[in-house]
């Protein structure tokens, strides 16, 4: 059994509400749930701490400047299976699917994110298949 380590954590008021009340409707404890959230944390971020090969896609949304966007895709062609662009809710979204070194997906992710009015999630593929790898030492 993996070792636990307390320590306090300080939420905004509504936001341990909806913590509570959602630990509420999952029968689940607190606990456990901020547990489950960090693990998802931490696995869509670890492109950043550890050096591997992984695939996933990024999701990159609102009121961009395209033409940026676009050129910074293109830097990172090699590592880009595909891309779609829609409109959702009045706002630009980009759909890319990656693939290639965790370090070049780190710096795109950046790159991207340091675009004004762009917001950037990267969900790895290992995440939606619920193989959540988390160094816990």
């Amino acid at each position: 059994m993996t070792r636990r380590r307390r320590f306090g954590v300080s939420l905004p008021s509504g936001m341990a509400e909806e913590l509570d009340a959602l630990a509420a409707r999952l029968r689940t404890d607190r606990s456990r749930l901020v547990e489950h959230a960090v693990a998802s944390f931490l696995n869509e971020y670890k492109h950043y701490l550890y050096d591997h090969e992984c695939s996933g896609v990024m999701i990159i949304s609102g009121s961009f400047d395209r033409g940026r966007v676009a050129s910074i895709l293109d830097e990172y062609k090699d590592i880009i299976l595909s891309t779609t662009h829609i409109h959702v809710n009045g706002l630009c979204t980009e759909i890319v699917v990656v693939q290639g070194s965790s370090g070049k997906i780190a710096e795109m992710h950046t790159k991207l994110s340091s675009v004004r009015g762009c917001n950037v999630r990267y969900i790895p593929f290992s995440t939606v298949n619920k193989t959540v790898e988390v160094n816990t030492e």
